[in-house]
């Protein structure tokens, strides 16, 4: 029962979680600068809960993934729709498809350990700096403007 409970649980947050991740992506138009607000809002969620409450499908999926499929199936799907919510905004900032799939990858899987880092150190320096390098990254895969 507990691993039906955890699963319906993860499937709940993953949308709520992806609402938010879009909200905050969807404030800056510049891709780098919305990915250190990504970062900045982690890292005050992760410090106004008393670094309690990372990322619920990250929790669940690490505790549970390997003995139950249906929450690895619903934890990828999670992460595959924050990549596609990512290379998306990469995409609209003239970053070619090639590029801003592998650039949406190595954002959510740094900003997904810079937040259990945060947490588990108290401290919002692995998600700041995550978020200020990941920034530089991705402004290296711009086009220069004419």
């Amino acid at each position: 029962m507990r691993l039906r409970t955890t699963s319906s649980l993860a499937a709940r947050a993953s949308p709520t979680v992806a609402a938010r991740r879009r909200a905050i992506l969807d404030q800056a138009a510049d891709p780098a600068e919305a990915v250190i607000s990504c970062a900045r809002a982690l890292a005050e969620a992760l410090r106004d809960s008393d670094w309690t409450d990372g990322c619920p499908v990250t929790s669940t999926a690490l505790g549970t993934a390997s003995r139950a499929p249906d929450i690895q199936q619903a934890a990828a799907a999670a992460f595959a729709h924050w990549r596609g919510l990512v290379a998306d905004k990469l995409r609209r900032a003239g970053i070619a498809e090639d590029d801003a799939q592998d650039l949406a990858h190595t954002v959510i899987s740094t900003l997904e350990g810079a937040e259990l880092a945060a947490q588990v150190s108290r401290s919002d320096r692995p998600l700041l700096t995550a978020g200020r390098h990941l920034a530089q990254l991705i402004n290296l895969h711009r086009s220069p403007v004419a």
